[in-house]
């Protein structure tokens, strides 16, 4: 799926550029044959100037489409021309040829062409020439040349600009192939992370799954048994069924805030009295391994967000505080608020988190290996961090000897939040 992505992202980008730089070169070669056009045609007017039959000013310009132009451009320098002077009946009376020879046959059909189509200038491409008519006074003067100096000129363009154009797309095509790369990049990590997530989930269930249908086997099996007599399994069936609802639960609500469903309703909510509550439900089992919960939380710190969300989120936080805390150590619960932040951190002292570990923290399912025998799925942090991240916040993790392990959510204060 991503080479197919990578190769669409591509494809699009040369057809797109390719597009516009072609129409470019169209432009440039259709210019280029209209100057190359003009000039020649300036060119013939100044030849018939010198003639003696025109003054500067007496004959304006004039285009193959027949429009009047000012004077301007550069006029071609002809050294090759036949001119040719009509009579009254539009017969050749003259002719004065300079480095070109017209045969008098052609000359003829030439004048008759000029004639009938009652042009000022235009072309003879039957035989490759150029002309302008210049109807002075009584007299009528044509001057004949040849053009393929304007066919030279535009072929050269259009080979240039073909050169130009397969050159272009072979560059656009290497860097587009480079930026690619980093166009699928954040999808390519998503989907990895997609199948990781699949995989993990499959594992996670799998093992509740096996103990319930074992334990069904085993009941089956006792058919004449009372209900007393088979408690053993049937309360490790509901363990392993509440166990699943909650990895459910978790795997929906992570997948609820991907699709942006959640739909929760936020208001003002007291953050102080949410985390004195939740650190006074874990003393009970902190006491047990002689771990003493220390908190400094300032009173009245008003945040707009989601309670239940808050709530989950303080759980998380100094439930994992509580599991990964060695015995007999202390754990430091801070809540506070100072200018336009609110600053809620749980800091505890237990196996230290690696540098590696740090940086995969809140991916989901994962666990670093010194945790591994500790019960959980390694949703929680992940949950954690979604729930700040709802509420414009950011979770951040710290680890060190010295210092222990801090998970530290901090919030900006907005318009709502007092």
């Amino acid at each position: 799926m991503i080479k197919r992505l990578r190769k669409n992202i591509i494809t699009v980008n040369m057809l797109l550029v390719g597009i516009v730089i072609l129409s470019i070169f169209v432009v440039v070669c259709y210019n280029s044959y209209n100057t190359a056009y003009f000039n020649l045609e300036h060119g013939m007017s100044e030849i018939l100037k010198k003639d003696g039959h025109m003054d500067e000013g007496e004959m304006p310009m004039i285009d193959k489409i027949g429009k009047r132009q000012d004077k301007g451009g550069m006029p071609m320098q002809l050294s090759s021309y036949v001119i040719v002077e009509l009579d009254d009946e539009g017969e050749i009376d003259s002719k004065r040829e300079n480095n070109l020879t017209i045969e008098d046959e052609t000359l003829k059909k030439c004048v008759a062409f000029v004639s009938s189509h009652q042009q000022r200038n235009g072309q003879i491409n039957d035989y490759g020439l150029m002309f302008l008519r210049d109807d002075y006074k009584e007299e009528v003067k044509i001057i004949f040349t040849d053009n393929s100096s304007v066919y030279n000129t535009f072929f050269n363009t259009v080979i240039i600009s073909a050169l130009l154009f397969f050159g272009s797309m072979a560059v656009i095509f290497l860097i587009s192939l480079w930026l690619s790369g980093f166009a699928v990049k954040p999808v390519k990590k998503a989907w990895q992370q997609q199948k990781q997530f699949v995989a993990d989930a499959s594992h996670e269930l799998k093992t509740p799954l096996t103990v319930i249908l074992a334990n069904n086997n085993i009941m089956m099996k006792h058919q004449d048994h009372t209900v007393s007599e088979e408690t053993q399994w049937l309360e490790s069936t509901e363990e392993e069924a509440t166990h699943m609802k909650q990895l459910i639960d978790q795997m929906l609500f992570l997948a609820k805030s991907d699709a942006g469903n959640n739909n929760i309703q936020f208001s003002d909510v007291d953050l102080s009295e949410i985390v004195e509550g939740t650190a006074l439900n874990f003393e009970p089992v902190a006491f047990e391994r002689e771990i003493l919960i220390i908190t400094e939380i300032e009173p009245d710190v008003i945040i707009y967000g989601n309670s239940l969300q808050l709530k989950q989120l303080a759980h998380i936080l100094t439930d994992n505080a509580v599991k990964y805390s060695s015995d007999k150590s202390n754990i430091t619960i801070k809540l506070k608020k100072a200018d336009d932040k609110i600053t809620f951190s749980v800091n505890n002292y237990g196996n230290v988190i690696s540098e590696e570990d740090l940086e995969h923290i809140f991916d989901r399912f994962y666990r670093a290996e010194k945790s591994r025998t500790t019960k959980g799925y390694g949703l929680g942090l992940s949950i954690a961090q979604n729930i700040v991240q709802s509420m414009n916040g950011k979770l951040t993790a710290e680890s060190s000897e010295e210092n222990g392990t801090t998970f530290k959510a901090v919030f900006k204060l907005n318009r709502q939040s007092k």
